[in-house]
């Protein structure tokens, strides 16, 4: 058992350093976003990986389904939540195209199960929440069900999830606890992180992470730099670090990116990634 851990840990320290020198190279990898991370790693890691059944997707803030789509096409099932009216009508052409495949929920996730809670939709789409964006305007705020993932899976006879991608512009680590661990394992976990909302910072970070170690996770942090480009209305940003040990999360005050959980001994993710990594370099 030590030296597979030891094995394991080599990879890490490995991907990391890769990483660094290809990020200061500034090749490709500095385009590795959060679509490209879904597209290029997380796809490919399920790919090369024997599937006993079909593989399940439960997205939480699907937005427009980019992310929802890439395993669509590869006969995935998916249940999508998805409050912003303006993103279910886009989404209704997925539903339609996909038929029993997809289903789409209008509920935002959160921690608790109501009826009725007010959900900030921006005018920017992809940036609506639970509460008022740090970027874009709201529009409206409209009411809408919030439900737990624990009990509403349940209740939906979700028995199996091979994927969990949460971007709820700041709730992410509140419905991550919402989550069924005990009966639902999920090979990978994608969440969205930033330090621009209220309530999320390094501690918080930290927090959600540790967690998720007892759980048997370990996490690749993706951090970004917008280049103050968020601030004007552009959603341009660069690649400014991957993190692989959980004791280095990212410090500056306006850090974001999305956090890739995995089984701690799962060394094809690894593998996945360094590969990734080297070719962006």
């Amino acid at each position: 058992m030590g030296s597979m851990l030891d094995g394991v840990q080599k990879m890490r320290s490995e991907a990391e350093r890769l990483a660094v020198a290809a990020i200061a190279k500034g090749g490709r990898l500095l385009g590795l976003t959060d679509q490209t991370i879904i597209e290029i790693i997380i796809r490919q890691y399920f790919l090369d990986l024997a599937a006993a059944g079909r593989r399940h997707l439960v997205d939480v803030g699907a937005a427009y389904g980019s992310v929802a789509e890439v395993f669509l096409k590869d006969g995935w099932t998916a249940d999508l939540f998805e409050p912003d009216t303006n993103c279910q009508r886009i989404l209704a052409r997925l539903t339609a195209r996909y038929g029993s495949q997809v289903r789409l929920f209008p509920y935002a996730a959160a921690d608790l199960d109501r009826e009725g809670v007010p959900f900030h939709q921006n005018a920017t789409a992809g940036l609506s929440g639970l509460a008022p964006s740090p970027f874009g305007a709201t529009v409206q705020a409209l009411m809408v069900r919030a439900v737990r993932l624990d009990s509403f899976l349940a209740a939906n006879k979700v028995a199996r999830v091979d994927l969990l991608k949460i971007d709820t512009e700041g709730n992410d680590f509140a419905v991550l606890e919402s989550f069924d661990w005990q009966h639902l394992s999920p090979p990978l976990v994608f969440v969205e992180y930033s330090y621009f909302f209220p309530g999320q910072d390094q501690s918080t970070l930290r927090f959600a992470i540790g967690r998720m170690q007892t759980r048997g996770y370990a996490a690749v942090i993706f951090e970004y730099n917008d280049d103050g480009n968020f601030m004007r209305g552009s959603w341009n940003h660069r690649l400014v670090a991957v993190h692989l040990d959980n004791s280095r999360i990212p410090d500056r005050p306006q850090a974001f990116g999305n956090v890739l959980f995995y089984r701690s001994n799962d060394v094809h993710l690894l593998e996945s990634l360094i590969r990734v990594i080297r070719s962006g370099s």
